[in-house]
């Protein structure tokens, strides 16, 4: 047996010494060869089956070859390196690793990996997506690859003679133009496309490494060719002069809500339940308005479906699998549903039973001019599915509360964004678990009819929240329209025959109101057109885009003038507004009510902080540093044990997130010997004989009710 190890230890060293020698002598012939066993690995992984990979290379020849050039340029690289194996090990890492991430993110979702979600991703995700072992084994992996590299860098073979950088260069320049002449080929005879709006698609036709390089060069709006002043006007010029509604018409309140994965499951065909999943979005289809939506997305991208209804632009004209609330919304306050409200003297307030600093929310929801964000943080009594996601009848509360709140405004605009019906779902039943609905086995196999089944009772239950909020929108009696539509299709790995509605990327909405709206045919449309559909069935006319949408549709040079506005409005002059700062950003709220601070109290070593707005997630904060034992007693109490303060410390609660960003801060208190006093009015009691009176005594009668 010695002999044997000494035998495969010897013919394992003669190997790697002869490939090292191949690598040195004939390093593109290599990089070719590997560049082409690695594309195909990457689209076995992202295709999740080494048949569909074959046959993607048997159909698309042409394309599987430019991918592979791809990587070989990437691996090119590795000519400027002595350690030439090191090189190419690090060149061609990357790219494997993305295709494993992206089989793994195909486990949880329907879009493939792009750029942009390398920077939304979050711990929080992973615990949510990984068990234990899962978490411990990528940690561990992630270890390993790193000590492999540095090792291979400290001990792995250098070439022998010169590096010759002019040729090595030259070779590197040639494989550039060789891939930007096959990207311009590519294009020319449509084998490749440059619009990735159905992002699962593009890259099923034009590979993986393709669409991925695209999302990382690819981003924002190309500039229209010959933009100008006089380009942009002509579009808005052409729109139709309209009237505003007069002061005393009426405004009904304007609530929109976009659900989670939301389509009626009545729609799979094949699939007979129990009872009816949605008997309310049913009832609401037969007597009120409604028609389809065609999403940007199928499965995920959430915050696209978004941003399409709450600015009425198009996902089309961005690069591939972009999210501009990741990107130019960040930094660009632009036309939105929100600021067109305001226009009219609307409250525009934002709800969202998730963190609000997902997709960077808490930063973009100023630049759509909302006035208040109520995330969960903010929330109390919440209750959560299997999977963590914090279920929808939670807001029935929080919106009539949004409105109920705002006492500047005679009429509101709330727009909530559910979280319930988030995948994953099960492939097999969950142990404990009380199925309302149930599905009869057909054509399904066992594991997609449990996912089916938990997917069902999920929108079960939103279909009843839906219904409460109805019922206290009717106990209140003033004049509102509610809107109601899903933000994709569930990821159940549908197809389109398997659907009524024909396709993956369409889902419904619904138009519920009390004020004797005419019902309207059921209608198809795009998503970016919603906003202005509402709109000009209440009469509302304002707003550039909302208004080109509403009365251009179908010009049959629609999409580039579109185009052209959103490039004005996101990166250009803001020719079509009235004034380059037309739109500003609101001084935002975060939580519907404000979370304060009255005073504070210290009995013996318990920090006792009164207020209001308090919820599970407030932390109290001394001297800028978070005490994490802190403990809530009622949304009025805080308390921190084990606490000594000083005079001058500073006292604060703050709601911090899943990223441990804090969303926002409460008023600060000083505290003092016998004095714990709001810090903006600390200075003006201590120079006062009421000071005495303001102080908070410390002693057992100050211990709060709660406690």
């Amino acid at each position: 047996m010695k002999n044997f190890w000494k035998t495969v230890w010897k013919g394992l060293r003669t190997f790697f010494s002869k490939l090292s020698h191949f690598i040195e002598h004939h390093t593109i012939i290599f990089c070719a060869i590997l560049s082409l066993v690695e594309n195909f690995v990457i689209e076995a992984l992202g295709r999740r089956s080494l048949g569909q990979a074959v046959s993607y290379v048997i159909h698309s020849p042409a394309v599987f070859l430019y991918n592979a050039l791809i990587i070989m340029l990437c691996l090119s690289l590795s000519l400027l390196f002595r350690r030439r194996v090191f090189g190419i090990v690090l060149f061609s890492l990357p790219w494997l690793l993305c295709g494993v991430i992206n089989n793994a993110v195909l486990n949880y979702r329907v879009t493939p990996l792009s750029a942009i979600d390398f920077q939304i991703v979050k711990m929080s995700l992973i615990l949510v997506y990984l068990t234990k072992a899962q978490r411990i084994m990528l940690y561990v992996g992630a270890a390993l690859a790193v000590i492999a590299v540095v090792a291979l860098w400290i001990v792995g073979p250098k070439i022998s003679g010169k590096i010759h950088f002019g040729r090595n260069m030259a070779t590197i320049v040639g494989l550039l133009a060789a891939v930007v002449i096959a990207t311009n080929i590519g294009l020319n005879f449509e084998a490749l496309g440059n619009r990735f709006g159905d992002l699962v698609g593009a890259y099923k036709n034009y590979g993986f490494v393709y669409c991925f390089s695209s999302s990382v060069l690819d981003t924002g709006i190309n500039k229209p060719a010959g933009y100008c002043e006089e380009m942009v006007k002509e579009v808005t010029d052409a729109l139709p002069e309209v009237s505003v509604p007069s002061e005393d018409s009426v405004r009904p309140d304007v609530i929109m809500i976009q659900l989670e994965s939301f389509f009626d499951p009545n729609l799979i065909k094949g699939a007979k339940f129990s009872a009816n999943p949605d008997p309310v979005f049913t009832w609401l289809k037969d007597n009120y308005t409604c028609g389809a939506l065609h999403m940007p997305s199928y499965g995920g991208g959430t915050a696209n479906s978004e941003f399409e209804v709450l600015t009425g632009m198009t996902m089309e004209a961005f690069g591939a699998g972009e999210y501009p609330y990741k990107t130019i919304m960040l930094k660009a306050p632009c036309e939105s549903l929100a600021f067109n409200l305001k226009e009219l003297g609307y409250g525009t307030h934002a709800i969202h039973n998730h963190t609000g600093n997902f997709y960077d929310r808490d930063k973009v929801y100023p630049n759509l001019g909302f006035d208040s964000f109520q995330s969960i943080e903010y929330m109390n009594n919440i209750e959560r599915t299997a999977y963590g996601w914090c279920k929808d009848k939670i807001l029935t509360n929080e919106i009539i509360t949004a409105i109920d709140t705002d006492e500047d405004h005679e009429s509101k605009f709330v727009w909530a964004v559910s979280v319930q019906g988030h995948g994953k779902y099960p492939s097999e039943p969950i142990e404990g678990m009380d199925l309302a609905i149930t599905m009869e086995r057909g054509t399904f196999s066992d594991e997609r009819t449990s996912m089916i089944e938990y997917y069902s009772n999920m929108v079960y239950e939103m279909d009843a929240f839906v219904g409460d909020l109805i019922s206290k929108l009717e106990e209140r009696n003033r004049p509102t329209v509610l809107i109601l539509y899903g933000d994709h299709l569930p990821s159940l790995d549908f197809k389109a025959e398997e659907l009524e509605l024909g396709d993956m990327y369409t889902t419904e909405y619904v138009i519920w109101d009390n004020i004797g709206l005419q019902r309207q045919p059921y209608t198809k449309m795009e998503s970016n057109f919603l906003s202005s559909y509402v709109t000009s069935l209440l009469g509302y006319h304002v707003g550039t885009i909302n208004r080109f949408n509403q009365f251009c549709g179908n010009d049959p040079n629609y999409q580039s003038k579109l185009e052209l506005l959103q490039y004005d409005s996101l990166y250009g002059e803001h020719y079509g507004w009235p004034a380059p700062d037309y739109y500003q950003p609101t001084d935002m709220r975060m939580g519907t009510v404000p979370v304060t601070i009255d005073y504070v109290t210290l009995i013996g070593q318990n920090l006792y902080v009164h207020g209001s707005g308090f919820t599970d997630k407030s932390m109290i904060y001394i001297n800028g540093q978070k005490m994490s034992r802190t403990s809530k007693l009622s949304s009025s109490c805080l308390i921190l044990g084990g606490t000594s303060l000083e005079q001058g410390d500073s006292i604060r609660v703050g709601q911090p997130s899943s990223k441990r960003e804090v969303l926002s801060y409460t008023n600060e208190i000083i505290y003092g010997a016998q004095v714990a006093v709001p810090q903006e009015n600390a200075a003006e009691a201590s120079d006062t004989d009421e000071a005495s009176d303001a102080a908070i005594e410390v002693g057992e009668e100050a211990i709060p009710e709660a406690a």
